[in-house]
């Protein structure tokens, strides 16, 4: 807990009066204080602890002590880790409870604010579980052991016709995307290469945004040496931010070709290169700062860069920097002769940008040939027979060469350094493989022990443990975890449900429909009670039908039409329809 000095004057102040408190006015001047420092009364504690004073709180009888066995607590643990899913979700603690109350595989009564607070003492907490195993921190150890590179568009100047001019807030912002499409080919992008150990830096100004070519360019001029700056040279690492030009094939080639180890931080983790972005902050302050009193007419890109790297040479040079007491250049001028590489000519240095590695196919003795020699794989993790390899040149270690393994399941790049195989008289390969010890794998720390244990106990059948395969291959097969232990419905099936009564209704009166049937011409219909009628159609027939049905025939009334031209008819109808035909 860090404190100021002022605090660390109020906890001294209250402090005093504690040691000479009398009985009942302890927490009268504790509640005192807290309003005074803004905040709780077991804050105020905290803080006298973390400043060393005595407080003169006494400790709980019972403090330290668990309600929770070792074994109820890994159960918990082990059902909120069997729980989670593919993006990390876990089922919650409350839920974990209850069911695990329900299944009777836990008596304690615990709250699950306790059961938090405990599966972190122990490190069992899923938070921690989800902790991926820790890698080994990087260090800068000398001057171009670690460099930054980094871009940034500025918002504020632009070269249109080539001449220096600024940009209005009220012209360009995202509401007038129109503008800013416009200069983007004028838009002026500054470039920095920092050295992580003595932070020396240098800077240099392109047209036409974030692109590879821009990238590639700069870091070749930045490696080579200038008049102006000691600062050159090829860095052991580059360490970048995941930006599209940064991760691109141009980049990644460049690298390789240099036996360069290039790293991107993560998204959303830009305190990764801070050195660098530190470097734009001064760029910003101390230099374009005084581009407001020169006139822009006379500032082009070749401008901005002279004077660019006339202002980086004199910060450099006169500014001690805090960290390590020293100048920037003369930091890294503490340099030694191996850790300085550089190529033989600036030629090749663009060369090695543009040349592309090649493959080679692993041999079923481990080895790939590469110009006339043979080299041994075996201990590049994740290489087998018959898979093609990436390998670029390293003009730096040759004959060694760096053989790239590409994870298939992940798609992670992993660089390794093979040196030539050496053979005997005989041709034979010293020192030949010892089958058994090849590869060792890290030691694992206590998350991964307890991960491990715990996914074991989860598929546990019987008295015995399975192993950590075993465990793995059940999960993976969606076997049941705990089973015999864990009722995943439990906790569902002993909440008791409520008979709830019947409620009034309001019946809904819903409007009839009338459906008519299909309506047929007279002409429709007369042919099909031809059909009908056959010989006993008549064809007066049409003439009565339409005088009858101006509107047309309904379908379901053919058949009584039909029956009543077949009824025998009398004098009268026989003589209308005689006259009618005549």
């Amino acid at each position: 807990m860090q404190l100021t000095s002022t605090e660390h004057k109020i906890l001294a102040e209250l402090s005093a009066k504690l040691a000479t408190a009398r009985r009942g006015e302890r927490s009268t001047i504790i509640g005192g204080f807290a309003e005074s420092l803004r905040c709780s009364v077991p804050t105020v504690y905290r803080k006298l602890d973390a400043a060393g004073f005595d407080s003169g709180r006494k400790r709980r009888s019972d403090a330290g002590d668990s309600v929770l066995t070792d074994a109820e607590l890994e159960r918990i643990a082990g059902v909120l880790l069997t729980s989670s899913n593919q993006k990390g979700q876990t089922m919650p603690v409350q839920t974990a409870l209850d069911m695990l109350r329900a299944s009777g595989a836990l008596q304690a009564d615990v709250s699950a604010a306790t059961v938090s607070r405990q599966l972190h003492q122990h490190r069992l907490h899923p938070d921690q579980m989800a902790n991926p195993t820790p890698s080994q921190q990087m260090a800068s150890l000398h001057p171009n052991h670690v460099w930054q590179i980094d871009s940034t568009t500025g918002a504020y100047y632009y070269l249109p016709g080539g001449r220096l001019r600024w940009m209005p807030e009220d012209e360009f912002y995202k509401n007038k995307v129109d503008n800013l499409v416009k200069a983007s080919s004028d838009l002026l992008t500054r470039y920095a290469a920092t050295d992580h150990t003595s932070h020396a830096f240098k800077l240099r100004y392109y047209l036409g945004g974030e692109t590879a070519q821009n990238l590639i360019d700069f870091a070749t001029w930045a490696m080579w040496k200038q008049d102006d700056s000691p600062m050159h040279g090829v860095p052991c690492m580059l360490l970048m931010d995941p930006g599209a030009a940064n991760k691109g094939t141009l980049m990644r080639n460049f690298c390789k070709r240099m036996s360069v180890k290039l790293e991107h931080h993560k998204p959303g983790a830009a305190r990764v290169t801070g050195s660098v972005e530190k470097t734009h902050d001064i760029a910003r302050m101390h230099f374009e700062t005084r581009l407001r009193f020169v006139d822009p007419q006379e500032v082009d890109l070749d401008w901005l860069n002279a004077n660019v790297s006339e202002w980086a040479a004199s910060h450099c040079s006169n500014r001690v920097h805090t960290r390590h007491g020293a100048t920037r250049y003369a930091k890294w001028m503490e340099i030694k002769a191996e850790q300085l590489r550089v190529p033989a000519s600036l030629d090749a240095l663009r060369e090695a940008a543009a040349r592309e590695p090649e493959t080679r196919r692993v041999t079923n003795q481990m080895e790939i040939p590469f110009e006339g020699r043979r080299y041994d794989l075996r201990l590049v993790p994740g290489v087998v027979p018959a898979l093609t390899v990436t390998v670029a040149q390293n003009p730096f270690r040759a004959p060694a060469i760096d053989v790239l393994f590409t994870c298939p399941d992940t798609g992670a790049e992993t660089w390794h350094v093979v040196e030539p195989i050496k053979v005997d008289a005989h041709g034979f390969r010293e020192g030949a493989a010892v089958f058994g010890d090849e590869v060792r794998t890290a030691a694992y720390t206590q998350v991964d022990h307890a991960r491990n244990d715990l996914t074991r106990q989860a598929y546990r059948t019987g008295d015995g443990l399975p192993t950590l395969e075993e465990a793995a291959k059940a999960r993976k097969a969606h076997a049941q975890a705990y089973a015999g232990v864990v009722d995943a419905m439990a906790d569902v099936k002993a909440t008791e449900v409520p008979t709830y009564l019947p409620r009034k209704v309001t019946p809904l009166a819903l409007p009839e429909r009338r459906v008519e049937a299909r309506r047929l011409a007279v002409v429709e219909a007369c042919i099909m009670l031809k059909r009908r009628l056959g010989g006993a159609y008549q064809p007066q027939t049409f003439t009565d039908l339409s005088n009858e049905f101006p509107t047309g025939v309904l379908e379901d009334q053919l058949d009584a039409i039909a029956e009543r031209l077949l009824a025998p008819a009398d004098d009268g109808e026989a003589s209308a329809r005689k006259a009618g035909s005549q």
